[in-house]
């Protein structure tokens, strides 16, 4: 019921220093403190000859309009109660009634435990209340003592502006000191915080309080609740839990965890909170105790101990790790890991990071002084990662990697794809941008861990990148420069400078493109310990011509019942390069290009520049799409195409020369088969395996891989179908893996069983059980792999890890998250 403002609210409530209040209350109450709303409401009554405009004060009806003699009680509110209908009646006493637990949930989602997941994008919190705001307060009665300067409201206080508000049955202000009481249970609500308590007591001088018997609800960037005995407020920035009863994030009704502590200090100031007898208890049962604990309540960092990780492997033992964070500096941390092993001994890892301006770096490593696995031999490994830009045209980046032995990662690595790493790369890179060109110098070597290969060292290399030039209308030149000195142990080292400069004509049109090409290699050697019978300074000039033609042809069609459009585009590329013979020079960094649909046209069969392969031949390729109209979303692609050779191919690294007249045909097959689902098929035939080939390698098809996935929009549900056949690597595999929720409450399972067909056994196998509720999950996961991929009786190891996550508090044990998403495709971490 809204009524005008009663005479009776009207006079010298707050005194000579209310005016002087007033505009800290506003600034107090824009930055949500707790004494705010009740500073602002009361200030809207000092103007002694009328209400201040920034508030609305209502009572009921029935209030007499006349003053009363100074002193006295408004009685005249208690008995106008009498006079009031049975309608009016009910909605003040539902409108009064005492704060109740509900109060801190209604209205309000519990769409997610703890901070706020990044799914649900950013939190929108509301714009901060101008100061002239309009505050309502409404109450049954109000006393005002003039000679004590006390004021009273009762009957149900009701205070609210904007979407701040406070709610109790009756309040006192004492004018001379600030201080203000609420005996009975109140009810404080602000943007992201609700409060219930009782004997509130308030110091609107120095924004300082109490109030005991508390209960609280966070909201919006984090959803938490809990129970205090006492909450003291000794200023804005530092606040007093005495008692903390209950503190966790789950919804209400739900105890599956729980924080309970003796005392408990927020700091605003320093940005930390301090624990004392912290208590961690699972479905109300203690399982944790710790008599101290320090934690950030902001984005500030903090030193100190983090969850520990612990483990089981059969090559480690019982595995306990107990990181250790220091916060140097507010542009510097590093973390330390001490580790013990079972099976190995202590071991410890440490990651040192830091960011300046102009550059940013990491620093990681671990050592085991004593091995008891590797006859107690020191072991270890280090890694240097940094990046950055000096004077905006200068930038350096380096990765460099180091371990102590060549069995290291095969007994500490944690993947196939780690214990597999044969060269560990040692990089540094200096580059200077100028307007459109740029100049770049490296420094490459490698770790080799097996004898059995090598590779050179580039000491250094230098590459100078010029702009396009264009002659007039659609002639264009580029030019390649690259100095490199390769430095090996036990092989021929040398300096090679090389020159490539490439004239093209491309004409472009909506239906295709013609685009001829004309270019020379030109390379200059100076070697060092070169065979005997071979030249110090050999140089070559090879002149190239290439042309790619294609045409598009379209039509629109029906997909799936969507309107969409089909293509169809034919492509030749027609290269000729003559032969010249290479043999006289090391190969320092060439390799045979992998053969798939898209080097179908490259103009050189080689990697690197040392060989560039003679060519006289043409390539003839197709691909279809099917493209939706509205949005040119691609559902199907399907390319096929193969490489007729007018000439034998005489540049060869190791083989002798090729003499086939064609290539194998080379497809791919990409379609989104139906919501949800993709598939990819990426093959290579070679339809002139001769029978005694087949007999040999069992097949004509060099490669085949298919594979098929799923994923929901939620990426909760994903399935991964893999076959994989190389010829040339000589391997054979499937490759199964998942992530798939089993029931409404968020249990899930995720896996991966990669097998060799080849060795007949199981490479790596991941098996896991997630499970829990809004607030916390238990993973639990198992893994069997085996190092060498090569090796027929290669034994595997298990390992066993746990992870337990409390929403809103951390984690405690392995990263089972870190490690599942490069292994399994499309995982993400929730």
């Amino acid at each position: 019921m809204q009524t005008k403002a009663s005479p009776l609210l009207h006079g010298p409530l707050l005194g000579p220093g209310a005016a002087s209040r007033a505009p800290a209350l506003a600034r107090g109450f824009a930055t949500s403190s707790a004494t705010a709303l009740l500073m602002l409401a009361l200030t809207a009554t000092a103007d002694s000859t009328q209400m201040p405009t920034a508030a609305t004060v209502t009572t009921p009806d029935s209030v007499s309009r006349e003053p009363a003699p100074a002193g006295t009680a408004m009685t005249e509110g208690h008995q106008s109660a009498a006079h009031q209908s049975e309608g009016e009646r009910e909605q003040t006493s539902i409108l009064y009634a005492p704060a109740r637990i509900p109060r801190l949930y209604e209205g309000l989602d519990w769409d997610h435990c703890g901070p706020r997941p990044v799914r649900l994008g950013p939190y929108q919190a509301p714009p901060p209340l101008d100061p002239l705001t309009p505050i309502d307060v409404e109450a049954g009665g109000m006393i005002h003592h003039r000679n004590t300067q006390v004021t009273e409201l009762f009957g149900g206080v009701h205070l609210e502006r904007g979407s701040q508000a406070i709610v109790t049955e009756t309040l006192r202000l004492e004018h001379d000191t600030g201080q203000v009481t609420a005996p009975s249970q109140s009810y404080l609500a602000y943007p992201g915080i609700r409060l219930i308590g009782r004997d509130l007591q308030v110091n609107l001088d120095n924004e300082s309080g109490r109030i005991t018997g508390v209960s609280y609800r966070f909201s919006g960037e984090t959803n938490l609740r809990g129970q205090a005995e006492r909450i003291e407020i000794a200023s804005p920035e530092l606040m007093h839990l005495q008692r903390v009863r209950y503190h966790t994030s789950c919804k209400p009704d739900n105890k599956a965890w729980s924080i309970h502590a003796r005392k408990l200090d927020l700091d605003k100031v320093t940005g930390r909170g301090k624990a004392r007898d912290v208590h961690l208890r699972i479905a109300d049962i203690p399982v944790l105790y710790t008599p101290y604990l320090s934690f950030p309540i902001d984005d500030r960092r903090k030193s100190g101990f983090l969850v520990p990780m612990i483990g089981n492997s059969d090559q480690n033992g019982f595995d306990i790790t107990l990181p250790y964070y220091w916060n140097i500096a507010p542009n510097m941390d590093a973390t330390l890991f001490p580790r013990y092993m079972s099976k190995r001994g202590a071991m410890l890892g440490g990651e040192f990071r830091y960011l300046t301006p102009r550059d940013q770096g990491t620093i990681s490593g671990q050592l085991i002084p004593s091995d008891s696995a590797y006859d107690n031999r020191s072991r270890g490994s280090l890694h240097i990662e940094q990046s950055g830009r000096f004077w905006q045209r200068w930038a350096t980046s380096i990765d460099y990697n180091r371990v102590s032995d060549d069995d290291y990662l095969d007994d500490l690595g944690t993947s196939l794809d780690e214990t597999s790493v044969r060269h560990l790369l040692q990089s540094g890179t200096l580059s200077y941008a100028g307007n459109g060109w740029s100049l770049t110098g490296l420094i490459q070597t490698y770790q080799t861990l097996d004898s059995s290969s090598s590779t050179y060292g580039r000491l250094p290399q230098v590459l100078l990148t010029l702009p396009r030039f264009d002659f007039g209308p659609g002639l264009n030149a580029t030019l390649h420069t690259q100095y490199d000195y390769f430095h090996h142990d036990s092989l021929v080292n040398g300096h090679r400078f090389v020159l490539f400069p490439r004239l093209n004509w491309p004409l472009r049109r909506s239906y295709g493109h013609l685009i001829p090409s004309l270019g020379v290699h030109l390379s200059q050697y100076q070697l060092e310990d070169q065979e005997e019978g071979f030249p110090d300074a050999p140089s070559h000039a090879i002149p190239t011509f290439d042309l790619d033609g294609q045409l598009v042809f379209e039509r629109p069609i029906k997909w799936l019942g969507s309107r969409a459009l089909q293509t169809l585009e034919p492509r030749l590329f027609y290269l000729y390069t003559p032969y010249q013979d290479q043999s006289e020079t090391p190969v320092f960094d060439s390799s045979e290009l992998g053969f798939n649909y898209s080097n179908l046209f490259r103009t050189n069969r080689f990697t690197g520049l040392d060989r560039i392969g003679d060519a006289n031949q043409l390539t003839l390729g197709l691909t279809s799409r099917t493209l939706g109209q509205s949005n040119g979303e691609e559902f199907l692609r399907a390319s096929i195409g193969r490489m007729f050779y007018f000439a034998d191919r005489r540049v060869q690294i190791s083989d002798s020369e090729d003499i086939q007249p064609g290539s194998p045909y080379a497809g791919e097959i990409a379609a989104k088969l139906l919501d949800h689902w993709n598939g990819r098929v990426s093959l290579e035939w070679d339809p002139q395996a001769t029978e005694e080939d087949a007999a040999t390698d069992g097949t004509a098809w060099n490669k085949r891989t298919f594979e098929l996935e799923y994923r929901n929009p939620n990426n909760d549900r994903l399935l991964n179908l893999a076959y994989r056949f190389n010829q040339d690597s000589d391997y054979e595999d499937t490759d199964l893996s998942f992530r798939w929720p089993i029931s409404e409450g968020g249990t899930e399972l995720v896996g991966r069983w990669l097998y060799s067909m080849k060795q007949q056994h199981t490479m790596e196998a991941i098996a896991g059980l997630e499970f829990g509720q809004c607030c916390w999950r238990l993973r639990l996961l198992g893994q069997y792999l085996i190092n060498d991929r090569d090796s027929d009786t290669a034994t595997g190891s298990t390992s066993v890890m746990v992870q337990l996550e409390l929403a809103g508090l951390g984690r405690i044990g392995d990263s089972i998250g870190e490690f599942l998403a490069p292994r399994i495709s499309g995982y993400q971490i929730n």
